[in-house]
Order: structure tokens, then C-alpha cells, then sequence
């Protein structure tokens, strides 16, 4: 219903119980970038050389040593679909490249 404990000067505004209304302050042009320049440095670049198709095997996570076939590459995400036997059914599962190793 209303902000508090957020960025800014608070106000002495109660409304229940808590600390108060917290009126935020805006950010200026400098400090979002600075914010999404730090947020682009930390992602991990994955390369990827994967295409419909192609045989792989899972590396990590509950899908662990499963082999599939990819099905759709989205490199804008960091992910792929593949089809995966699971229960002796092929199962269309999502996974992060780094998740996957292309098999010969």
C-alpha cells in the first residue's frame, strides 16, 4: 500500500504500524547509469554454439546427465529449450547454456 524504508528522506506520515511514510527521492541520470553499467558488468557472457538440433547433455541441476536434443536457442536469456526423456516421455525442459554441453 504505501513505501517504506526506501530510498529518500523519511516523513513523519503514519499510516498503521512501521516507521512511517518514506517519500522516495528520484535518482539522477548519472546514478541509474553507474546502476544498470554495474548490473551489465556482472553478467557472466556466455558463448554458445548451439542450434536446433543439436544432441547435449545436461551438466547441473535436477536434470543432471539427462541427454536431449535442443529444440529452441534464446541467446538473449542465456537459455535453451531441449527435449528431455523423462518417465519415458520427451518432455520440453528450459535450461541456461551453462547448464548444457553439446554432445559430438
Amino acid at each position: 500500500p504505501h513505501v517504506i524504508n526506501f530510498v529518500g528522506a523519511e516523513q513523519r506520515r503514519h499510516y498503521g504500524r512501521g516507521r512511517g511514510h518514506v517519500k522516495p527521492l528520484p535518482l539522477s541520470a548519472s546514478e541509474v547509469e553507474r546502476i544498470f553499467k554495474k548490473a551489465q558488468d556482472q553478467q557472466p557472457v556466455v558463448k554458445i554454439d548451439m542450434a536446433p538440433g543439436d544432441q547435449i547433455l545436461v551438466l547441473s541441476g535436477p536434470f543432471k546427465e539427462f541427454e536431449g536434443e535442443v529444440i529452441e536457442v534464446n541467446p538473449e536469456r542465456n537459455k535453451l529449450k531441449a527435449l528431455l526423456s523423462i518417465f519415458g516421455r520427451e518432455t520440453p525442459v528450459e535450461l541456461e547454456f551453462n547448464q548444457v554441453q553439446k554432445q559430438n
